[in-house]
């Protein structure tokens, strides 16, 4: 039986444990993936699904703002990113985004973001080590409305990991929120139809949550929406 194949976006130049999280995470779920970046020229039109990885800072000029607090930008990668999200909203593919990749749909979708989050949430404290990243906890709630909940609704509130110092300002359109930490910093959206597109993004890093068979639900149901329409 042939594997619903989902395309995975990443950084061409870093980010390999990302990848091999969400490769696992996937693999789990009883998907296919397979690896998209700016340099290796894979076709992505082919694949069932996708998930727009985490990762370095989005180019402000995406969102029309000047960078102020932007670093280690991949224009290159951004242009990838905005051309197989408009591939999946044409085609009316299944899309999760990870961290960055939840802004960057936000994006596509006419959003902006915080630069640097602690310039408009006084109590946010992003962590400076990888591991400190990995394993740091921050408390969420989910709004009883959408997939998330569907998925998560016997733990409406629980703690995920936190690797970002940017976060989701303007909501894109066609786009709703459906989770939020205890600052009121966006943590997941959705589409505001799901029929229409399958679209959910998180800003916490589930690849790297892969212990908790909640976090290996979002794989799941990305692989399933995906398998209707491949």
């Amino acid at each position: 039986m042939k594997k619903t194949l989902i395309g995975v976006t990443t950084s061409a130049r870093k980010g390999h444990m990302m990848w091999l999280c969400t490769h696992l995470g996937v693999r789990l779920a009883g998907g296919r993936a397979v690896r998209i970046t700016a340099l290796n020229d894979r076709d992505y039109k082919p694949c069932d699904g996708y998930i727009i990885s985490g990762g370095v800072d989005i180019d402000p000029t995406c969102y029309e703002q000047e960078n102020k607090a932007s670093i280690d930008i991949e224009p290159e990668r951004d242009t990838l990113e905005k051309k197989v999200i408009a591939h999946a909203l044409k085609h009316k593919k299944p899309m999760m985004g990870i961290c960055r990749g939840a802004q960057m749909i936000n994006i596509v979708q006419g959003g902006t973001l915080h630069q640097d989050a602690r310039d408009f949430y006084e109590k946010f404290v992003p962590t400076d080590s990888v591991l400190g990243k990995i394993f740091s906890r921050r408390l969420i709630r989910i709004i009883k409305d959408g997939v998330l909940f569907n998925l998560f609704k016997e733990k409406p509130e629980l703690s995920v990991n936190s690797l970002h110092h940017q976060a989701i300002y303007k909501l894109g359109k066609q786009l709703k929120i459906v989770a939020e930490d205890e600052l009121g910093i966006v943590q997941a959206i959705e589409a505001e139809n799901l029929q229409k597109n399958y679209i959910l993004g998180v800003q916490w890093h589930p690849e790297f949550m892969l212990h908790s068979k909640l976090h290996r639900r979002l794989f799941k149901a990305l692989i399933e929406s995906a398998g209707d329409i491949a």
